[in-house]
């Protein structure tokens, strides 16, 4: 009981800041995106959702127990968008496109695209204080009003170019993974060498056959002729 009652104070304090949290972003965005939004036409929309065993569910700030995601969506005559805020890693990020468009972008890929990196906050995950959050959104809707026009008027080449650049990260993401998963296999297979374990050497290894050193190669080749 005793264990019990002090962790409670904890989980309430981190509720209170979560909520806090949220409703500094939902204040923060609305206010930034205003002009942006002004014109008789644009939409603006908020939601906060938490994940539960059912997907994602609508929940007033003060409520969010689990992951959550606060959306702001938006959009005018030339640009359509949505600012969110959450996840595991109360990241703030804005993607967009022209309005009527299917390509929708994040905010800083447009900014790569159209020569104007300069513009876009970088760095914006574990954003848990009041002054951060407000500053980058309020960076972020500087940047939107800043692109949107061009944004609305991106041609084929420049969405060629975002489009390219993400397939570049994602390459690189992936050969990261890779690298990280032969190391892991690589310990592992030494370890089973060590045990005469000439089978799982064989199957830790041979995935990474391209990509195996000189030393990894001649164990491959050893425990393969000892099957």
């Amino acid at each position: 009981m005793r264990e019990s009652m002090t962790k409670l104070p904890r989980a309430d304090a981190a509720r209170d800041e979560t909520a806090t949290l949220v409703k500094a972003f939902l204040a923060c965005a609305t206010s930034a995106f205003a002009p942006l939004v002004a014109e008789a036409a644009a939409r603006w929309s908020l939601v906060v959702e938490q994940s539960t065993g059912h997907g994602l569910v609508p929940v007033a700030p003060e409520q969010i127990t689990h992951i959550f995601v606060a959306t702001a969506t938006f959009s005018n005559a030339r640009v359509a968008g949505e600012v969110t805020f959450g996840d595991r890693e109360y990241f703030l990020n804005t993607v967009l496109g022209p309005a009527g468009s299917p390509h929708r972008f994040g905010l800083w890929e447009w900014a790569d695209a159209l020569g104007r990196p300069e513009i876009v906050p970088r760095n914006t995950d574990f954003v848990l204080t009041v002054s951060r959050l407000e500053l980058i959104v309020e960076d972020m809707a500087q940047a939107v009003a800043a692109l949107e026009r061009e944004i609305a008027q991106a041609s084929a080449p420049v969405i060629a170019r975002i489009e390219e650049a993400r397939a570049d990260v994602q390459a690189a993401f992936q050969s990261r993974l890779r690298a990280d998963d032969h190391q892991r296999a690589s310990v592992a297979a030494a370890d089973a060498f060590r045990q005469r374990d000439y089978r799982r050497v064989v199957a830790l290894l041979e995935p990474y056959l391209a990509v195996l050193t000189g030393a990894e190669r001649k164990k491959l080749i050893y425990a393969k002729e000892r099957l």
